[in-house]
């Protein structure tokens, strides 16, 4: 299975026999099997036509909607669902003392990854900084099993998140780019664009997937409820951020896959990247969802994006059982 994505603005996608065919004015981008679509990403203003939007409704096929910049703008969806799921789902967002320990156990993983990433890093390369960051971190963890309210817990993750960023400019190793701090909305510098787009992708990855088992997305545990916003699928997200984006973006600077030249700065300050370097870093995200690793001792290999629907089960399952759910923990 693959996932189509179309970044060409103004290009079209339409339904031909048992093909999808991806046009711009009068020539065919590409072309491919509609067996073989797992999921259609569109960054920018792609139109979709209306006869192509129904038979992507009728097979269960997300489309994910984002702008050039990376930023997630929604999905075309049927609106239907399990009732009775979402019903149990309901329960359990206003059932505080399940809400906190699912909290609880996203933001431990996230937080167990940033200290891992910070360590990796410093016994390659040490730097006092770094292994403060990681300790304080490790700290943090500690603290917040004592936490009785989410706010508190995000309060934790708030914390851990300023002490990791502001250290992760020390994990880059390119002359002429830096990392001063995590800006969005737009991001103002390379590594800020490439966090910022592959953290789109992989939403989009959490809302393909929680989708396809039924699951409400705007109900969250860890984040709360707001117009148009997959809560569900970012806390599915949290658990991914170091282990496929952060990763991928220094990988990708420090081996100087990703110069300053491969990236554009508007009137507005705002960076993304060229056309080239889109085509690229989505190459490279794809290669880096799809190539398996091992998880455990036992041997078992999966691919990021195998996890994150096996993540989405879970959590499905969890809900429909009323069992707490524990996310994976990866080492990184």
């Amino acid at each position: 299975m693959s996932v189509l994505y179309v970044t060409q603005p103004g290009a079209e996608i339409r339904k031909n026999g048992d093909r999808l065919i991806v046009q711009y004015q009068e020539e065919v981008l590409t072309a491919i099997p509609l067996r073989d679509v797992e999921r259609v990403i569109l960054l920018g203003p792609i139109q979709v036509s209306a006869s192509t939007a129904q038979i992507l409704l009728k097979r269960c096929i997300p489309v994910i909607f984002a702008t050039t910049r990376g930023q997630y703008c929604g999905k075309l969806s049927t609106g239907q669902g399990n009732t009775e799921l979402l019903l149990k789902q309901v329960d359990l967002y206003r059932n505080e003392e399940y809400r906190l320990k699912v909290s609880k156990g996203v933001v431990s993983v996230k937080m167990r990854h940033q200290r891992s990433l910070l360590r990796r890093h410093e016994r390659n390369h040490p730097d006092p900084d770094i292994q403060k960051a990681a300790d304080d971190i490790d700290s943090l963890l500690e603290s917040m099993d004592k936490a009785g309210e989410i706010p508190s817990v995000m309060g934790y993750e708030g914390q851990a998140s300023a002490l990791y960023f502001g250290v992760f400019g020390k994990c880059l190793r390119q002359e002429g780019i830096e990392f001063i701090n995590r800006n969005r909305r737009p991001p103002m510098d390379p590594v800020n664009a490439l966090l910022s787009f592959g953290y789109m992708l992989v939403t989009g990855e959490a809302v393909g997937a929680l989708a396809s088992f039924e699951l409400h997305l705007g109900l969250g545990f860890l984040h709360e409820i707001a117009p148009n916003r997959p809560s569900l699928a970012l806390d599915l997200v949290e658990i991914f951020r170091q282990p496929v984006v952060d990763r991928l973006t220094l990988s990708l600077i420090n081996r100087r896959v990703f110069t300053p030249v491969d990236f554009l700065k508007s009137d507005t300050g705002g960076v993304k990247l060229t056309e080239d370097g889109l085509k690229r870093y989505l190459f490279l995200y794809e290669k880096a969802m799809t190539t398996p690793f091992q998880i455990d001792g036992n041997g078992t290999s999966r691919t990021f994006r195998q996890l994150i629907a096996d993540q989405s089960q879970e959590l499905r399952n969890a809900i429909r059982d009323g069992k707490p759910w524990s996310p994976i923990l990866l080492d990184l």
